[in-house]
């Protein structure tokens, strides 16, 4: 008999059982929020270095070539487009047709470097790589959303071209000549997608030329020459998206946006940076930003509270949706006599 209940003793009873589940469940309960903390520490981490990866492209470009690359072209080619050789992807650069420049046709209606819009979830083939086609890790931040779940990526920021008409080349949807144009499909599932643009500052050069950025349409700008200073002058932010209702226009459904790294930048003027909670109602929703502006035109990120930026000198800094929108402006901008001190 006493051999028996030795064995007993050494079972669990259900209820035992039952508090050994309970105790490991609230220790996993208080580890996770720990876990997700040293996630997105280093999330951010790898985000920043991205962005001064993209700052030292930007100052080697500046040094071969005695200035930065433009904002936008003829063809409507964004700045990180000539700043891929500078990022070790000379090849996908190589591969990028500029074949429609003589004729000021935008480059992502080139079938060379995206598939013509059809409205169907189907790539055609050849070409067996397009221009725009292929993310690269340098220009994905590990905080944002899976490249793939974005329904559509934005191609271009057409505002202040200085008279350029791109009316005949406008896109379906929301977009619209002088806004924001997405591609519909199946350019939405061949263009590589960037959490990075270029600055273009406040609606410059042709509405506010005071308030412009380094990189603007057509703009020969230089880290030589910005008279505000290089410490004080945004070069590159964070570009997280946002939803947008399409409708099922373009063959688009309703779901959140990206960039294509072929757009290249984007403008201050949509309102601050935002940590937008990317729900349905398509705009910001947590107070940050200015009331009602729709979440895919602003600056952006999915980090806790901040926005990362890539300043002209090289070092990143990051902002608070918080921050003075006047402030933001300024830093921005390269040349309107206004630096503005950060903490």
């Amino acid at each position: 008999m006493s051999a028996e209940r030795s064995r007993r003793r050494l079972g669990f009873t259900l209820v035992e059982l039952l508090v050994v589940i309970a105790i490991i469940a609230i220790l996993i309960g208080l580890l996770l929020p720990a876990v997700q903390k040293v996630r997105e520490a280093a999330a951010r981490t790898t985000c920043g270095n991205n962005l001064h990866q993209l700052a030292i492209a930007a100052a080697n470009y500046d040094a071969t070539n005695q200035v930065l690359p433009m904002g936008m072209d003829n063809q409507q080619v964004g700045c990180l487009v000539y700043l891929l050789p500078y990022i070790e992807q000379d090849a996908r650069f190589a591969n990028f047709s500029f074949a429609l420049a003589s004729q000021g046709i935008p480059y992502n209606r080139d079938p060379l470097n995206k598939p013509p819009n059809t409205g169907l979830p189907i790539i055609p083939r050849p070409p067996a790589i397009y221009g725009c086609e292929g993310n690269i890790k340098t220009l994905l931040c590990p905080s944002a959303a899976a490249p793939d779940s974005y329904v559509t990526v934005l191609v271009g920021v057409d505002y202040g071209t200085q008279g350029v008409d791109y009316n005949q080349f406008a896109p379906p949807g929301p977009s619209s000549p002088g806004t924001h144009w997405f591609t519909g499909a199946p350019g939405n599932l061949v263009m590589g997608r960037s959490n990075y643009l270029g600055m273009g500052g406040y609606f410059a050069p042709s509405l506010f030329p005071q308030n412009a950025g380094l990189f603007t349409f057509k703009s020969k700008n230089a880290l030589g020459r910005v008279p505000d200073g290089t410490s004080n002058t945004i070069l590159f932010g964070e570009y997280a998206g946002g939803f947008i209702h399409w409708g099922g226009s373009g063959g688009i459904s309703d779901g959140e946006s990206g960039a294509a790294w072929a757009c290249g930048f984007n403008y201050s003027g949509f309102g601050p940076p935002q940590t937008t909670d990317f729900d349905e109602s398509g705009f910001n929703v947590n107070g940050s930003g200015q009331t009602g502006t729709p979440s895919y035109a602003c600056f952006s990120s999915r980090h806790s509270a901040v926005v990362q930026f890539a300043f002209a000198d090289g070092h990143v800094q990051r902002l608070s949706p918080g921050i003075d929108f006047t402030a933001w402006v300024y830093l921005t901008g390269f040349q309107d006599g206004a630096p503005v001190a950060l903490p």
